[in-house]
């Protein structure tokens, strides 16, 4: 575990060292600019939690599959709508998963 926090400000030094200079043309950056950049971007996109893509904070995968999977159809739907609603720029024939017959 504490390697894994070594190694990937470590990574993201190097990548970007190697990327970034030659396609922007910005400076490199020193390994605590990368680790203050993997830290702002967690704090910006993902927290520090284990959580998926779109999964109600504080939950865990498995908990919520469990409680998906008991909802009744309404309640489904229902979730999915509020999912969807917090995406408020998409187009209105975009913006609701279709309805079930």
């Amino acid at each position: 575990m504490l390697f894994a926090l070594a190694a990937i400000p470590a990574i993201i030094m190097l990548l970007w060292n190697w990327l970034i200079p030659s396609i922007i043309g910005w400076s490199a950056i020193s390994y605590w600019q990368a680790l203050g950049l993997f830290i702002l971007s967690r704090l910006f996109f993902g927290g520090f939690g284990r959580h998926g893509f779109g999964m109600p904070h504080g939950e865990h995968p498995h908990l919520f599959r469990e409680k998906f999977k008991n909802m009744t159809p309404e309640e489904r739907r229902n979730f999915i709508h509020r999912r969807f609603d917090r995406f408020p720029d998409q187009p209105e024939d975009n913006a609701r998963p279709p309805e079930e017959k």
